[in-house]
Formats: structure tokens, sequence, C-alpha cells
């Protein structure tokens, strides 16, 4: 298997697993945010309402009409949208309504919005069957399956630089997923074709190939040089999609949204179950995508505006209907990969690599002003952190280290996986930003997931509405005004066989380091000899010291450096373990 096509499927396998590892029990860890300056609220419309309230008075018709997953966008009413009033939002409703929808009515989300709203009224239904031939094929023969170039969307107009290419269901996709093509404000079904498909001399019957099905598809454009059709994004599998930047290539993924993640009570993976891909205008800079999420627990809509180049925007906006009451949501829920680097002291291993990894850490900007760098880690039992009582002004899966030496490896190119980071819109109220590190033995496995969970329940029937802009780059898409940390270095003293700790922080300002202080400190134990250094290697300091654990069995550790008691660097944080 190729590093760089790890499958979608591998994080819902190893998610799932780790349920069983929660029963042992998970150690949370938290540290707040001190109150300060709000993000910048780019609407009401935006801003997510996840106050309890009464659900008789959250406006929704009380019965809502019968409509299937699977229902064209010819079936949504297209009549003009009542609204809903609530605490601090308002979010367009369904109203029923006896007059048919024109056949050709032009598109809205708030089409896609009534359709999330109407099935939420109902039991979450099936996908049609997969044919039995095509769920047993295995990884290599689906990745045979080959979608011709000529039949990608808009291939014959020139003047779109957007290309649709289609995947089918098969191996372990065997959800059916509706497509339909936007041009000229009406909505069109794209009918699945197997003639638009190679399968070679795989073990499917004519029968089986005509029942096939979209499982998701990928769009391209000239996104490294001019005439070349390279990888944008992908949706495929459940909710999740992967996108890329100039120089980069597929690594950590995102998703619509996470229900109990690493919950003893197991993981729900709500699936995109229908799109609507708007045909670019000739020479656009940015392609939108909406569609329609539907799982056991919840519905959604979703557009997603995505403007690719060196750093790849992707606006979105979703209004999620629970069918039940949730306490453990996940708001914009980043997944990644990451097995070991020089800070992993229980490694365990003998690979000849330096680092395997998607992202190496997350990275906060907090509404205090504080910026916070956790090293990621591969633990030896379920992990489950928490950090800030409010929403960050940014979070987001890093990848630092951008050298070949870093990883040694010539197939993964790992110093090529791109950083994700989200900025919420408006304001998502209380809640904390979870990471969740589950043990894995291989980097085929996402097993790194954080998101922002909400303090206060979704209540069944009243609709949440969010919205926030995720920016995938290989450059480090924001850059603190404090010195950066670029190295976290772990072992054992030989003389005092104490666990030892190097951290490394660089800055474009010399003089920003000069004369700067430590400030360190930890939940367990005590620490030792805390000593800052120049690095004359990376013109930056280092920060070293040692820990007496004292025999504790966990240590939250937390380092920076200060002058006249204000930080001049990120805040590093890491949890010790034994």
């Amino acid at each position: 298997m190729k590093l760089t096509e790890r499958p979608y499927f591998i994080p819902a396998v190893a998610l799932g697993a780790a349920t069983l590892i929660l029963a042992g029990g998970a150690l949370i860890a938290s540290m707040s945010s001190s109150p300060s300056r709000k993000a910048a609220d780019d609407g009401a419309a935006m801003t997510a309402d996840i106050e309890s309230t009464d659900p008789d008075n959250a406006g929704l018709p009380p019965t809502a009409p019968v409509v299937t997953p699977l229902d064209s966008v010819a079936d949504i009413t297209t009549e003009p949208l009542g609204e809903i009033e609530t605490d601090t939002v308002k979010v367009a409703s369904a109203t029923p309504t006896s007059a048919p929808a024109p056949a050709a009515a032009p598109f809205s989300f708030e089409q896609v919005i009534n359709k999330a709203q109407a099935l939420s009224e109902h039991e979450v239904q099936k996908s049609p069957p997969v044919p039995s031939s095509a769920a047993a094929l295995n990884y290599d023969q689906y990745r045979r399956v080959e979608f011709k170039r000529e039949a990608a969307e808009w291939t014959p107009d020139e003047s779109v630089p957007f290309r649709v290419h289609y995947d089918p269901r098969g191996y372990l996709f065997n959800d059916e997923v509706k497509l339909n093509i936007i041009e000229n404000g009406v909505a069109k079904p794209r009918a699945y074709n197997e003639a638009d498909f190679s399968f070679f001399d795989l073990p499917l019957s004519d029968e089986d190939k005509k029942a096939l099905g979209f499982a998701g598809f990928h769009v391209t454009t000239p996104l490294n040089s001019s005439g070349k059709w390279d990888d944008l994004i992908s949706f495929k599998g459940a909710s999740f999609f992967r996108a890329l930047s100039a120089g980069t290539v597929y690594g950590a993924s995102a998703r619509g949204v996470a229900i109990s993640t690493a919950s003893p009570s197991g993981e729900e993976f709500p699936s995109f179950r229908e799109f609507w891909l708007v045909k670019p205008e000739p020479g656009a800079h940015a392609m939108t995508v909406y569609a329609l999420l539907n799982g056991q627990s919840m519905t959604g809509a979703f557009r997603f505006v995505i403007t690719p180049g060196t750093a790849t925007m992707i606006d979105v906006e979703a209004v999620f209907f629970p069918r039940r009451k949730l306490t453990e949501v996940g708001i914009a829920p980043i997944t990644s990969m990451y097995y070991f680097s020089p800070h992993s002291i229980n490694r365990g291993n003998r690979d000849y690599r330096v680092a395997v990894h998607d992202s190496e850490g997350l990275m906060m900007e907090l509404q205090n002003g504080e910026w916070v760098w956790r090293p990621l880690a591969n633990p030896s039992q379920l992990e489950i952190s928490s950090f800030a009582t409010e929403p960050p002004l940014g979070f987001g899966l890093i990848q630092r280290h951008r050298d070949f030496k870093d990883y040694d490896d010539l197939e993964a190119s790992y110093e090529r996986r791109p950083n994700v980071w989200i900025a919420p819109k408006g304001d998502w109220g209380p809640g904390n930003l979870t990471l969740v590190e589950i043990p894995t033995t291989n980097e085929y496995n996402d097993n790194i997931v954080v998101s922002w969970r909400p303090k206060a329940a979704w209540d069944a029937g009243k609709p949440v509405r969010l919205a926030y802009q995720m920016t995938w780059s290989l450059p480090q898409p924001v850059v603190a005004p404090v010195a950066r940390i670029t190295a976290t270095k772990v072992g054992i003293s030989p003389s005092t066989k104490r666990p030892v700790f190097l951290i490394d922080f660089e800055s474009d300002n010399d003089a920003l380091l000069r004369d700067a202080i430590p400030e360190v400190s930890t939940s367990a134990g005590t620490i030792i000899a805390p000593v800052v250094r120049p690095n004359p290697d990376t013109g930056g300091m280092r920060l070293s010291f040692e820990l007496d654990t004292k025999d504790a069995s966990l240590s939250e550790l937390r380092a920076r450096l200060t002058k006249a008691d204000r930080p001049v660097s990120e805040t590093w944080l890491y949890r010790w373990r034994p």
C-alpha cells in the first residue's frame, strides 16, 4: 500500500477500536484560557446555537414530509423559506407546501437545509446494498477500478479550471452517494454509468457493474503548474474529506462532524449521502459543493467553498438537525496519523526512519492571546486531553519539519503533508478543544482526532448553525508574534536516570529570545535544573530540564520563555508517563 494513498476507512476502524481501550479509563487534562477578546464575528447568522431551550418553541413543523435520503433535488420544496428564531441564530425551516416544486427551480442552500430537516424527522434509512462481488474486492483490486479521464465532469469545457472524477462503490466503500450537477442555477442528477469506468479483469459481472453506483468523488485543478491537473479535494467514506494545496500530498483528513469519539458507547460515523456540485464560471477561482449528511443521530446540510492555491482555503457553513439529545459532538474535527518522532521515548520499534507522522503537533491561538504548542504522541493507552473553555481563535494539526532528512522516506514524503488550520466564525459557545490520541502499532491508521466539543448538549429537533474557515497549506498557516517551538526531544539522563527534555525555540527576531528566562511547571513531581542556552545550529535558544517524577503515574508539563513576566514564546505542553 502506498502511504500517500492511505484509504479513508482507516480512521473509522481505528476510532471504533479505541472504545475498547477507553473502558480501562482515560485521563483528561484541562487548561483553561482566561477571558479576553472575542473572535471576529462574521455575522449573527454564523453564531452557534447550542444553548438549552424548550424544543417546543423551536418552530419546527410537527410532521415532516416523507423523504428518502437519496431523493433528487427536484423533490425538495423551493417555496420561500420561513425562519426559526432561536436565542442567537436564525435557521431556515422547511415549510410544507401543497404546490408542486417547479421542474427547473433555481438551486439554493436552503433546499439542502430543508431536506436535512425533513430527514431528521424520520429514522435513518440504509443505503441500497452493494453487490457482494464488489464488497469482496480487496484493497489492491479496488484500486484497479479506473474512472476514465475523458468522462470527468466539464472535460470538454476548457474555460472551467476544475474537473470532477467519480469513485464507484466496492471494497469497504459500500454506501451509495447521490450526485447532482448545478448549471445555470439548475440542479440535475448525475447518473451512474458503468461505461465511465474500466474494470479490466476484476471478478465483477455485467449486472454487478451496473449496480455499483457512486461512493464519492475527487476534484482536480491545475494546482502546481499550468496544464497539469492535480488532485485538489476528495470526498469519500462517511463524512471524511481531504484537501491539498500547492506542493503537498495527501495526509491529514477532516470530517463533517464527530459523534461520541472515543466513547464507551461507541463512535458514530454519519455519512455524506448526497452532493450538489456547482459548475464554476469560466476562469473561476473557487468551486462550491453542497452536501447532505445523514446518520443515526443527526442530519446536516453543508456548503463548501473551495479556493485552491499556495494555501487552499475552504469556507464551511453547516446546519445540523439532531434526532436525539447529543452530549458528545465534535465540531470541525481533524484526524491525522502520528506514529513516532524524536520526542517519542517509548518508540518500541526498530524503524530506520527519523520520524513517521502526518502531523507532529496541535497548535492553538487562545482568546487570551496565548499561543500553544502540544507535541502529538502515540500513547500506550488511549489519551484524551482538553484545552481552553472558550473557542480558540484558531487551532490545527501542524507539520513543522519540512526537510527530507527529517523523515528519510522516499515514498511517503511526510515532509509534504499539509497543515490543517481551523478558524471559527462567530461564537461557538463554551466547551473544550479536545485532543484524542489512540495507540497504533503502524503508520496506516489515523490515530489522532482534534475537535471543539460544545459544553451544552444539542437538543433533538433544535437546529445548530456553524461556520468556519479551513486552511490547508505547506507553510505554517498562521504566524505567531512569539518564538515558535521547532523541536522537542525526550530521553533519560544517563547519570540521574531521570527523564530529560530538550525544547528548541526559534524566531526571526533575534532580540526576542535574548535574555529570556524559562518558566517551567509540572502537575506532579519536581522540575530539576531548567537551563536556557543558545543553540548555534539553529540560531535560536534551547531549554533543557529534568523531571523528578517522584513515582507519579502522570505529569502534565508546561514550559515557555518570558521577559518581564510576559511570554516571548509559544507555551509548550507535554503529557509524561513513565
